[in-house]
């Protein structure tokens, strides 16, 4: 029998998970295709590059890799050219949350359909491990984050992979102190990378070695 606590953690995440479909959903099917269906305020693909070439950063080799709220497959679509760029060959597969942005995500990416699964990032069971997984700190509940990184860790990246998040904040809010987040959580990032931005907060992202 699930004790008081597990029935607590589990209501948290999906109230957490309706709140995000809730905030998200409509405006990411609108968008459609391209950066904005990504998240991107700026739908370029120059800003696009601008805002997420850094996570080649810490895929220091070739191998597979999953994004943890892949949205509209976007960065899917468009990271591994990064990556080769630099003589790096990366398999990209998404996990999406919401059903209807992971249908958008198959139907704008066909080649890449039969490795786009729907699921949270806290239930769903993946069929494999992956060299790079990529996730954001914002799929969890603040306070939630270690809950995060040890199921990503434990069952999401392969032995000598690589867990990389990243800290996305809206000019209009603080921004969490991601890497200090992850060292309070217990897991202390082995690598990071701050991008600032003038009148935006930054970019971070960090990653931990498994």
């Amino acid at each position: 029998m699930a004790s008081s606590c597990d029935d607590a953690l589990v209501s948290d995440l999906e109230a957490w998970d309706r709140r995000t479909a809730s905030q998200l959903e409509l405006a990411y099917l609108a968008a459609g295709a391209g950066p904005g269906g990504s998240g991107s305020s700026e739908t370029s693909e120059v800003a696009w590059r601008a805002k997420r070439q850094h996570l080649c950063v810490p895929m220091d080799g070739d191998g597979t890799w999953l994004d943890v709220g892949c949205a509209n497959g976007h960065l899917l679509a468009t990271l591994p050219a990064w990556c080769a760029e630099r003589g790096i060959s990366i398999e990209p597969y998404g996990l999406e949350l919401l059903p209807a942005l992971a249908e958008l995500a198959r139907s704008l990416h066909p080649g890449l359909a039969h490795r786009i699964w729907t699921g949270s990032a806290m239930t769903w069971t993946p069929p494999r491990r992956f060299t790079y997984v990529t996730a954001l700190d914002d799929q969890v509940p603040p306070g939630r984050l270690g809950d995060l990184l040890a199921r990503l860790l434990s069952e999401f990246v392969e032995a000598g992979g690589r867990l990389i998040i990243s800290s996305y904040t809206d000019s209009g809010g603080v921004p969490r102190p991601l890497f200090d987040d992850l060292s309070d959580a217990g897991y202390p990032p082995d690598g990071h990378i701050r991008i600032d931005r003038p009148r935006r907060h930054p970019l971070l992202s960090a990653w931990i070695d498994a």
